[in-house]
Formats: structure tokens, C-alpha cells, sequence
């Protein structure tokens, strides 16, 4: 009894393998590749595109045998045929475009918003709010034309305050939201260009 339930067991767990089963992919007008098991779910359109897998022998390791294939696109008026192959290619590249644009757009005001921070903390960090007295002096030495730089009171002169760190940062976050303001311009050419 035990030798028949093993036997069983074995057999259960080997059926799958045994099985073979179709598997049906394409790509649509947009690039994307799809798979399915059943051919009623295949779109009329793209029947011509079909092309159909021996899913036992995918499981075994073997590479998948193609059944039907796509016919050669035929040469149109000007015997061109590299037209009809280029336009996935076009619209998959447009898609990646589209996605990247969209991304960067949607970083950007985050960025810009963390630049206005950035820029405060900097402005503060290099500063100080004078009182009144010295404010008054500092305006009558500009009215005389006598100012230097150790005069501006709004100036921290403090040699334990540094604003290096808060610079670097806004230099920094400054120059990525450039570079991504730049991106997008370019994709946005780039996109302008596909259509």
C-alpha cells in the first residue's frame, strides 16, 4: 500500500511537467509585450502579431519553440518596410520619455520648495538682526560713503558661526534643480521631435 501512495505522489508531482500547454505572446501598438494561455483572449488586431510558446518545454529549460510568427511587413508605395518596424521602437522610446518627464515634473516643486529652505537657512546662518543704534550708525557711514564690509551690522562676525555647511547645501540643491529644469526642457524638445 505505502509503494502505491509513493508511486501516487510521484506521479501527482510529475503531471504538471507532463502537461503542455500554449502560451501566446505579442506586443501592441505601444511596445508592450503581452503573454496569455488563452487564445480567446488575444485581441482581433493583433492575431498577425501572435506568437505561440510550448510552455513544457519553456519549464524544461529548452528555449521556447515559436509556432506562429508575424508576417514580413510588405514594402508600401515608396518600398520602404523599415517604417512599420521603427514605430514601436518610436512609441516604446516616447513612453520611457513620457515616464521620465512626468517623474521629474512631479520632483521638482519638492526640490524647489527644499532649495527656499536651503536659502533661508543659509541667509540666516550668515546674519544677525541688529538693534537700532547700530543700524543708525551703519546708515550714517553709508550716507558718508565710509562702509566696509566690518561695518554691516546685518553681518555675523562670530568665528564660531560658520555658513559653509548652509552654502554648500543651497549651492548644491541649486545646481540639481538646474540640471533637472534642464532635463525637462530637453525631454520636452525630445518629445516635441516624436510627434
Amino acid at each position: 500500500m505505502r509503494t502505491f501512495i509513493k508511486l501516487a505522489l510521484i506521479f501527482a508531482a510529475a503531471l504538471p511537467c507532463l502537461a503542455s500547454a500554449a502560451t501566446y505572446q505579442w506586443r501592441d501598438d505601444a511596445g508592450v509585450l503581452h503573454f496569455t494561455d488563452d487564445s480567446d483572449r488575444i485581441p482581433e488586431r493583433y492575431l498577425k502579431r501572435v506568437t505561440e510558446t510550448d510552455s513544457g518545454a519553456v519549464g524544461k529549460g529548452a528555449a521556447p519553440a515559436p509556432k506562429k510568427q508575424e508576417a514580413p511587413a510588405a514594402p508600401d508605395a515608396s518600398g520602404s518596410v523599415a517604417k512599420t518596424v521603427a514605430q514601436p521602437a518610436e512609441a516604446k522610446r516616447r513612453v520611457m520619455l513620457e515616464e521620465e518627464l512626468k517623474r521629474l515634473k512631479g520632483a521638482l516643486p519638492l526640490k524647489k520648495e527644499e532649495l527656499s529652505r536651503l536659502q533661508h537657512k543659509w541667509m540666516v546662518s550668515k546674519g544677525r538682526t541688529p538693534t537700532a543704534k547700530e543700524i543708525a550708525e551703519f546708515e550714517k557711514k553709508r550716507a558718508k560713503g565710509k562702509v566696509t564690509y566690518a561695518d554691516n551690522p546685518y553681518v555675523n562676525k562670530s568665528p564660531l558661526s560658520s555658513t559653509i555647511p548652509a552654502r554648500v547645501a543651497y549651492r548644491n540643491k541649486l545646481e540639481e534643480v538646474q540640471k533637472d529644469e534642464a532635463r525637462v526642457a530637453q525631454l520636452e524638445q525630445e518629445l516635441q521631435a516624436l510627434k
